[in-house]
């Protein structure tokens, strides 16, 4: 099950690896198209003079996109000299994937799901998205609160860290037309979603409510991928789990308990009966049925982009 992922010293903590660039369009599409027919990475590619000049880019910003593709977990080690795909990469961003040119919202949501579902490379961004109850935040305040993690855990990280990692998370949420006042600002990849806007100075506020561009496939595809990560077994998942638990749909894609029903009371159609969704004396929940959970998930991820 869930809990918090921050209540041993051993936790790793990290601030940095994404050389202060928020994620850009077509990063993880690049990362993707680096691998070879065994859907393998040589780790040497991304310290390649020639590789940094074939794809016009400069040595940090090649280490960002590496970055990027760890965290949002496209990439994963396989052995001392080689990356691999994960099963997610291979199934959306190949050309035989559900997303081969990146240019579907439905990508962008999942890639936002995976990268503040795990504290490990995006600490961060966990944090900002599992740990911030309130609809408004600033900047202050959410360096006040990771310092304060770092010095509950022993982890020595420098204030200057925690800054820039901030700038860049919060940068790589806010639509480029809230940053208008900021030079050299790309279009990030994730201020499509429309989660955080920026308010004045430093204070910024989340959209919690529907998302009309997160279709019900997609849903109910992150829901069961939640239910399955967080080790629960049983064959029920309650309103309140998806709504509020740690690293929760609801928290991670700031969706309110109606917006959340108002997806689950349509469960029952697009799984064929597979995931139920019931409200009876009182007890919101959502029960799943004797079937193959990986074919389901395949099968929502693959509605997800018809």
């Amino acid at each position: 099950m869930y809990t918090n992922q921050f209540t041993n010293s051993t936790i790793t903590l990290s601030f940095s690896g994404h050389e202060t660039f928020p994620l850009r369009q077509m990063w993880i599409k690049k990362v993707v198209d680096m691998a070879d027919s065994n859907h393998l990475i040589k780790k040497a590619k991304f310290n390649s003079i020639e590789f940094i000049a074939e794809l016009g880019v400069g040595k940090n910003m090649l280490a960002s996109m590496k970055h990027w593709a760890q965290a949002c977990q496209i990439i994963e080690d396989h052995d001392s000299t080689h990356f691999v795909l994960t099963e997610v990469a291979k199934t959306i961003f190949l050309h035989s994937g559900h997303d081969p040119y990146s240019e579907n919202l439905s990508s962008t949501w999942l890639l936002h799901w995976r990268l503040a579902q795990k504290s490990e490379r995006a600490t961060t961004c966990y944090w900002l998205f599992n740990r911030i109850h309130s609809g408004v935040f600033s900047k202050s305040e959410l360096q006040q609160q990771l310092s304060n993690l770092c010095s509950e855990l022993g982890k020595a990280t420098s204030l200057g860290s925690l800054t820039r990692d901030i700038d860049t998370i919060v940068r790589s949420y806010v639509p480029k037309s809230d940053l208008a006042a900021i030079e050299d600002s790309t279009d990030p990849v994730f201020g499509e979603l429309g989660l955080i806007h920026h308010l004045n100075s430093d204070v910024y506020s989340f959209n919690r409510g529907p998302k009309s561009s997160l279709n019900l496939p997609l849903f109910l595809y992150i829901v069961l991928d939640y239910w399955r990560i967080s080790g629960r077994t049983d064959s029920t998942l309650s309103l309140d789990a998806i709504a509020y638990g740690e690293a929760s749909p609801g928290r991670i894609l700031k969706l309110d308990e109606d917006s959340i029903i108002a997806y689950l009371i349509q469960a029952d159609d697009v799984s064929l009966g597979r995931i139920r969704w019931s409200d009876l004396a009182g007890i919101k929940q959502l029960s799943k049925q004797n079937c193959d959970v990986d074919m389901l998930m395949n099968e929502m991820l693959r509605k997800a982009y018809e």
